[in-house]
């Protein structure tokens, strides 16, 4: 028997790395702008930039990870196809072989009476 090992989910571990550091940065970017000398009018302009920096990045993020789903999802159709394919010409292939065996078996039993 193969020992099969767990294997991390890897887009779960994508999903989390993408997630923690986009909590950094905002983060980051509001306590540097929280610290800044900068007025009340000037740091609200720049959360609100970078506000929309973030939300841009944000929406691409998720745009490949539904492209890279997509992907996923059609590789995976496509070999759940080749595997029905292959399993419909294995079973086909095992009717012959009995087939033949039964029809060997019908002349050799015809042959001997």
């Amino acid at each position: 028997m193969i020992n099969k090992q767990k294997q991390p989910n890897k887009m779960a571990s994508t999903k989390s790395t993408v997630a923690i550091t986009l909590t950094a940065l905002a983060a980051g970017a509001a306590l540097g702008m929280l610290f800044a000398p900068k007025s009340g009018k000037d740091t609200r302009k720049d959360i609100s930039r970078k506000s929309k920096d973030l939300s841009k990045k944000l929406s691409g993020l998720v745009k490949e990870g539904s492209d890279m789903l997509s992907q996923l999802k059609g590789d995976a159709e496509d070999l759940a196809d080749n595997a029905t394919g292959k399993a419909r010409d294995v079973k086909d292939r095992a009717k012959d072989v009995v087939s033949e065996a039964a029809n060997a078996a019908r002349s050799t039993v015809s042959g001997k009476n």
